[in-house]
């Protein structure tokens, strides 16, 4: 009821405001909105949408943060995007615009102009609605025997916008693909997948289906997408939109980042019980989610929608006074994500429920080389010798394997590999022996196939290696030691002195960097940890607030918070 009530004093607000010509961009980008019009003409026309039989299974759910080909955006009379976001995303993948032809001479134009690589450019002769690329673009598959990549489309939950609702077709037909149509009506910023059988949505999903139950739900998306585990949650953000990107976001496939609000928020008890939740429920591998936060303090900022697009992660960043918590959500990324690279996009029009996430939307890589391993995690009971497996192919069996390589390490050593030997069919594994209680181990698998590509899992590499300590008579793992860095005094006047455990010897530098990502001060420390631990740093020039101060080597980075009086 509280709902219903909601919806209709929006609908008079919106009356009012639209009689009156005053639908700001604040709040057309708030509600998803395109115009006046669309809100006003509710006899329009809308998409008659075609189900069909789910594609042959077995069926997977392509997750964002797997190999990407290119990035979707759209061009409805202009780009809501800014340019330096193009030229970025243009530098390493193909960007797909959905733009109609007689538009597309004048946008190349303006893309050269501002330093867009054409050679990766596409356009889509496509008409579009709106900006939002996420919300109506397909939900891509892989799907079969031969793995073959297909797209799943769904009655968009915006009917009136005829144009984006056709998108998952046009896309079909441009790449050459088959189209499966799901009887659900949904958006793609209340969407997520881990790529492994576990999605999660806002439970906006049950109010917009009244015809469907949970169960016939859950067989839907079993069918059509391969979810086994679909996880309808409710919305802490409290806001119209209900859209599980304006405050979460899979990061991997057991990592999830959850926005935070101050404690004096009325909302700050749901955002703190979402955080336990996802820490409480169990991942893919089978482990706990590991759970970021990030602040979201003020009304334009989104840190957690974001784009991860292959080793990038492209992060909404707000000018004026919202840009103030820019470097710590930076930081928080950098901590969840090590080895990738995070960039900042600054904007003045990203809003809390529409940022970089809500307008582009990932296209996966065709021919991946995907490697499938549940890790090991914790500590697992001492055994001599331990077997290592995964599973390798190629989607739409396109590549030959080339060789499939363990790299591993014990405690603190070096890297050491070893090939692993196909076992049968796209199983490849090897066992490693000499272990002893209490050894820590760190590894990751690489695959290569004849195009030449690689691929290692996880998907970064040794920067973010699968770790697993080996039980001793003590029941715990002697070497598995928590390596950061401390600031102290925190917060400091004049001098900080930065405290190391457990890091591994480098060369390393100091960088101090402000709220608004400026480097403020760098020092050059030796290579032993041990001859600048409890080094002191001169910060008396530094003007008063929150730093960053980061520990910077070749391999690491580690980042402590302090804070300049």
């Amino acid at each position: 009821m509280k709902k219903t009530i909601f919806t209709l004093i929006l609908v008079s607000v919106f009356s009012v405001l639209l009689a009156q010509q005053t639908l700001t961009p604040e709040l057309r980008s708030k509600y998803h909105m395109i115009s006046s019009d669309e809100f006003k003409s509710s006899d329009m026309q809308t998409k008659s949408f075609v189900a069909t039989a789910p594609p042959e299974g077995p069926v997977r759910n392509i997750a964002e943060f797997e190999r990407n080909q290119g990035v979707i955006i759209s061009y409805p009379n202009g780009f809501e995007i800014p340019y330096i976001l193009i030229s970025e995303l243009s530098e390493d993948v193909m960007v797909y615009i959905m733009c109609p032809s007689g538009y597309q001479s004048s946008v190349t134009t303006s893309l050269t102009s501002q330093g867009v690589n054409m050679s990766n450019v596409e356009f889509v002769d496509a008409q579009v609605d709106s900006e939002w690329a996420r919300d109506y673009s397909p939900w891509f598959i892989e799907y079969g025997a031969d793995r073959q990549v297909g797209i799943v489309d769904f009655p968009y939950n915006r009917p009136m916008r005829v144009n984006d609702d056709e998108i998952p077709i046009e896309l079909g037909q441009y790449f050459n693909m088959s189209v499966f149509g799901m009887d659900i009506e949904h958006t793609g910023g209340n969407y997520m997948t881990d790529g492994m059988g576990i999605s999660a949505s806002c439970d906006l999903v049950n109010t917009e289906n009244p015809g469907l139950s949970q169960t016939e739900i859950d067989d839907l998306v079993e069918s059509f997408l391969g979810i086994t585990n679909y996880r309808l949650v409710q919305d802490p953000l409290d806001d119209y939109i209900e859209h599980i990107d304006c405050w979460g976001k899979f990061l991997d496939v057991d990592k999830m980042l959850v926005a935070r609000v101050p404690a004096s928020d009325y909302r700050y008890a749901d955002f703190e019980a979402m955080a336990d939740y996802w820490a409480n429920q169990t991942s893919s591998y089978g482990n706990k989610y590991q759970v970021y936060r990030v602040n979201w303090m003020v009304d334009k900022n989104a840190y957690t929608n974001s784009l991860i697009m292959n080793n990038k992660v492209f992060v909404p960043f707000n000018t004026g006074t919202p840009g103030n918590y820019n470097a710590d959500a930076a930081a928080v990324y950098e901590e969840a994500m090590p080895g990738y690279e995070i960039i900042g996009v600054s904007y003045t029009n990203w809003y809390s429920t529409d940022a970089l996430h809500c307008r582009t939307h990932e296209v996966p890589d065709f021919e991946t080389l995907r490697i499938l391993h549940y890790p090991y995690f914790d500590t697992i009971p001492y055994q001599s010798e331990i077997t290592f497996s995964a599973g390798v192919y190629s989607f739409n069996n396109s590549n030959n394997i080339d060789g499939v390589t363990l790299f591993y390490k014990v405690n603190d050593g070096e890297y050491s590999n070893t090939a692993m030997q196909n076992a049968g069919g796209d199983t490849y594994s090897v066992t490693v022996n000499g272990f002893v209680p209490g050894d820590k181990i760190s590894y990751y698998i690489q695959a290569s196939d004849l195009r030449p590509a690689t691929e290692t899992h996880p998907f970064i590499g040794a920067a973010d290696p699968h770790v697993f300590c080996l039980e001793n008579t003590s029941g715990i793992c002697n070497a598995a030691k928590t390596e950061y860095i401390k600031a102290y005094p925190n917060p400091a006047t004049n001098v900080l002195y930065l405290i190391t455990n457990n890091l591994p010897e480098d060369d390393y530098r100091i960088e101090l960097y402000d709220q608004q990502g400026k480097l403020a001060k760098s020092v050059s420390v030796n290579t032993s940890v041990s001859d600048w631990e409890l080094h002191g740093i001169d910060i008396s020039d530094l003007q008063s607030g929150l730093y960053f101060a980061k520990a910077v080597s070749a391999r690491n980075i580690y980042t402590v918070r302090f804070i300049k009086l």
